[in-house]
């Protein structure tokens, strides 16, 4: 066999193992082509993972924003006055109406409040109004005051000249019907109100406000300020706890059964009113040792007396008179050595009324009421008359 010329000139011979022509370059092509789409492919699956991780924190926000919402706590907005009012000098108050027309000279009048030593301790009303004749030369009738929708018509109709209520429900008067809150109740020591308590067991490991994470606290019913809305307005605002996500609200349905709950140990904590708790230790019914006292808030005054911004400017000055030289005949207190100057002949302290100003003195009782939907007010009083039933 012959065999082919070697040489420079002599093509190579073509090696078995060595590809086509361009075979190389098209396999590399594809590789490159699974591997981009493989890439493609990761992408499109983290971005994926990324948007479901991100829509789940937005519907567990969402979730954690509505369970806020449901019971009544928004950021707080401050409410003002209706419409049909002016404030002219920044009072926070309602102008008395520009005409003489629109004022009013009640005869007789009609002076509403609410009842019950637990929220006007010591009050003669009697008393009061034999008083407010004799001042204004005018009949004086006497109304208990349940903040009712007929009630509210009333003031809109004239009805009512003066309104002593609890000053938790001001703010709603004030901006919506110009009520002019002129007094509160106080004795020797100051305004007379109570303080928002957050208790717990004696032996408790809480401490502190803060350490209500995770757990539950008792409250009264939702109209109440220093059963519940003080508490969730002021554990939102001082500790960025929100209710129900951060820790839990249940119900008691009263003072004395969360007082006595928490210091029985049935429950954890508890949201009460420190004059309530007072009472419950003067009685003997819980022993002070049981129980411990985790947060304090400023003083929420109890009763506010005031009349409305129509009123006869005359007249006005009388009522205010009046409710300024009031003087209860009955003790409110037993003083304390150091306040025995401000007492009756018998030795006992007297409560009367002290002037305000609506602008400072109300700025918590405000920002409370600020911190809750309106809406959530006939929600709230519909589960306390539930409550109550």
């Amino acid at each position: 066999m012959s065999q082919q010329p070697s040489g420079p000139d002599s093509p190579p011979n073509p090696s078995p193992s060595t590809p086509p022509p361009n075979g190389g370059s098209r396999v590399g092509t594809f590789a490159r082509i699974l591997l981009f789409l493989a890439l493609i492919a990761a992408i499109l699956w983290a971005g994926n993972a990324a948007m479901r991780t991100m829509q789940a924190r937005n519907d567990e926000q969402l979730t954690e924003d509505n369970t806020v919402k449901s019971v009544g706590l928004v950021t707080p907005t401050p409410k003002v006055l209706a419409g049909q009012f002016t404030d002219s000098q920044n009072r926070l108050l309602a102008d008395p109406p520009s005409g003489a027309d629109q004022l009013v000279d009640p005869n007789p009048i009609v002076v509403a409040h609410i009842a019950g030593d637990s929220e006007a301790p010591g009050i003669g009303w009697s008393q009061f109004e034999k008083d407010l004749a004799k001042a204004t030369g005018k009949q004086v009738v006497d109304m208990k005051f349940d903040n009712s929708a007929d009630q509210l018509a009333k003031i809109n109709k004239g009805g009512i000249t003066i309104l002593a209520l609890h000053a938790a429900d001001t703010p709603f008067l004030v901006n919506n019907y110009g009520f002019q809150p002129a007094a509160v109740l106080a004795d020797q020591s100051g305004v007379n109100g109570n303080h928002l308590d957050i208790i717990v067991p004696a032996n408790s490991p809480l401490s502190s406000a803060a350490d209500l994470k995770g757990h539950t606290l008792e409250c009264t019913v939702p109209a109440s300020i220093t059963g519940y809305r003080a508490a969730v307005a002021l554990l939102m605002e001082n500790e960025q706890m929100r209710p129900n996500v951060d820790y839990f609200i249940a119900w008691s349905l009263g003072q004395t059964k969360s007082i006595e709950g928490v210091a029985k140990g049935d429950y954890e904590a508890a949201a009460v009113s420190n004059d309530k708790l007072q009472s419950l230790e003067d009685d003997g019914r819980i022993q002070k040792p049981q129980i411990k006292i985790i947060y304090q808030s400023d003083v929420i005054p109890r009763t506010t007396i005031g009349w409305f911004y129509n009123l006869k400017p005359d007249v006005a000055a009388k009522v205010r008179d009046t409710i300024l030289a009031y003087a209860s005949a009955a003790p409110a207190t037993q003083p304390t050595a150091a306040q025995a100057d401000d007492t009756d002949e018998s030795g006992n302290s007297q409560l009367r009324f002290v002037p305000i100003e609506y602008r400072k003195d109300f700025q918590l009782v405000r920002w409370i009421d600020d911190s809750f939907d309106p809406r959530f007010d006939a929600m709230a009083k519909a589960h306390d008359a539930n409550a109550a039933q």
